[in-house]
């Protein structure tokens, strides 16, 4: 299954308050990932996407993708352990003139058996486990960058603009 979400971010945003959009998926392994910038917005459309406070693309906290007529395009292995996850977008746009749209793709498989087409190292048995060892650590990371970000911040998001788009 692909998720895709297309955004248009309006003229005149900044760091400071970013637009704030969901995307919903659910419980499985991201294979994918996708961030197609259209011909036009000369590197002025910022975009990131969190899992909860996590920065999970790009994975520091405090970097942004950006381009014009690019893709950014690279195979993952995140897994969400939830049947009703919903990823954070947050975009600006700091061309003064012009919208900008961007396009969101996340692939993703749900099935043990197809899961386990992307680690064929380990024998369908141990996928379970394998994956509850995957999601253990990463919430362990989770919870290690949001400290560190609450702490430099002063509160959780930074106060960020939490206004739906």
């Amino acid at each position: 299954m692909i998720y895709t979400k297309t955004i248009t971010e309006v003229k005149g945003g900044s760091a400071a308050s970013p637009t704030q959009r969901h995307m919903s998926v659910t419980k499985g392994l991201f294979y994918q990932f996708e961030l197609y910038f259209p011909p036009g917005s000369s590197g002025l459309l910022k975009v990131r996407i969190t899992d909860g406070a996590y920065p999970l693309y790009p994975s520091e906290p405090s970097e942004w993708f950006f381009g014009d007529n690019t893709l950014i395009s690279f195979p993952d292995k995140y897994f969400i352990q939830t049947p009703e996850q919903e990823l954070t977008i947050w975009s600006y746009n700091e061309d003064d003139t012009y919208d900008h749209q961007f396009q969101v793709r996340i692939g993703q498989v749900l099935a043990e058996v197809f899961i386990a087409s992307f680690l064929p190292s380990m024998a369908y048995g141990s996928i379970a486990d394998a994956m509850k060892a995957i999601t253990e650590a990463q919430e362990e990371e989770k919870a290690a960058r949001v400290s560190v970000i609450e702490q430099y911040v002063g509160s959780p998001l930074g106060g960020l603009n939490e206004s739906e788009g």
